[in-house]
């Protein structure tokens, strides 16, 4: 009982932030209120500052603890602006006629006028996933490091120094997760709430991850169809049976169901398909400049998942470079040359740790 409450608290906590940090975005960028958008925003923002604080941390040997009390301070002043943000908007909405709606009940009755009854299957179909990603026992040897180098941090008060297969002190550092600060993640809320490792990894996260990707195909659905919303949620379940019957070793529904805390799954549901959101985005908005700003933080946080970010420049390519012949907009090409800066960072270090240029020592 006391890990459910801990995965609740975690869940809760987590969602809260990723809404805090897209709404200080959002504002910033001056978009058009969208809850799920803000989400989205707000996951991709997150990681992409946890891979900038993390991997030095990692490298100057700080301890977990401090680098759990920095990310305190950082996401106490995330939630502290995203609360003046929310309650500037609820005071200006209170000035008018309205004064006496209360405005959960006006956003409840919004929402269901836009959704009808495709709200009621959607949220089904997204509590299933949940439920199967959840009760799925998945013992390959990826899952054994994403939960074990987890459990070796907590344990030893370090940032990824232990080697989660045998338990020994780390030589030198694997090139190929060293740049992935995703498992740091966790390994700070273990650290924060007291939530067991495995449950922080393969409960948590894994339903954070499961609805932030049906976020994404509900962006791009929405794209597609015209803004009309019940359509999104229609192609949200379409694409949900989909992944269901995607039963091969690699797929985006195998990665989607069995694997969906791992890094390569979050590239697969929730990185790469973000692109293909900016990419309609784009499309749809031909002078829009913010769409370059996403896709940079999608690169940027793509990095934290897996080193398989390494390919990120060809996902890219194959969703901007056609819609930039499609729209005439050859402009844009700095702003995909520039996008793809994260992962050419990654395969310089990458590359030269192979050639014996440089060496990551870990002690």
């Amino acid at each position: 009982m006391r890990e459910v409450c801990l995965a609740c608290i975690g869940f809760i906590l987590e969602m809260t932030i990723f809404f805090a940090a897209g709404r200080l975005l959002s504002k910033a960028l001056k978009l058009k209120e969208d809850i799920s958008l803000q989400l989205i925003l707000g996951y991709l923002v997150y990681f992409t500052v946890l891979e900038v604080a993390v991997v030095p941390m990692t490298l100057l040997w700080v301890p977990l603890n401090r680098a759990a009390a920095l990310w305190v301070v950082l996401l106490i002043i995330l939630l502290a602006g995203g609360c003046f943000l929310l309650g500037r908007n609820r005071k200006k909405a209170a000035s008018g006629k309205q004064k006496k709606i209360h405005s959960v009940r006006l956003f409840v009755g919004e929402l269901w006028n836009r959704h009808s009854l495709m709200l009621l299957a959607v949220v089904f179909v997204v509590l299933l996933q949940c439920l199967i990603v959840i009760l799925y026992e998945d013992t390959t040897v990826d899952a054994t490091y994403y939960v074990g180098t987890v459990s070796t941090s907590v344990y030893t008060n370090t940032l990824g120094r232990y080697d989660p297969f045998r338990g020994g002190i780390l030589k030198r550092f694997q090139v190929r997760y060293i740049l992935s600060a995703y498992p740091m993640n966790n390994a700070i809320w273990c650290k924060l709430l007291g939530i067991h490792p495995i449950v922080q990894a393969k409960i948590v996260m894994s339903c954070v991850n499961v609805i932030v990707s049906n976020l994404i195909i509900y962006q791009i659905g929405k794209r597609l169809f015209d803004e009309n919303r019940k359509k999104a949620d229609l192609m949200l379940i379409f694409v949900c049976v989909l992944q269901l019957f995607c039963g091969t070793i690699y797929t985006a529904g195998t990665f989607f169901f069995t694997r969906s805390y791992e890094g390569k799954s979050i590239l697969a549901n929730i990185a790469f398909p973000a692109v293909l959101m900016c990419a309609l985005w784009f499309y749809q908005k031909k002078d829009e400049k913010t769409v370059w700003l996403i896709l940079f933080l999608t690169a940027a946080s793509a990095l934290s998942f897996s080193g398989s970010a390494i390919i990120f420049p060809a996902a890219i390519l194959a969703g901007m470079v056609p819609v930039m012949f499609m729209n005439r907009k050859f402009s844009a090409i700095p702003y995909c040359i520039l996008c793809m800066v994260p992962s050419g960072i990654y395969a310089a270090v990458y590359f030269a740790c192979k050639l014996g240029l440089i060496r990551l020592a870990a002690s």
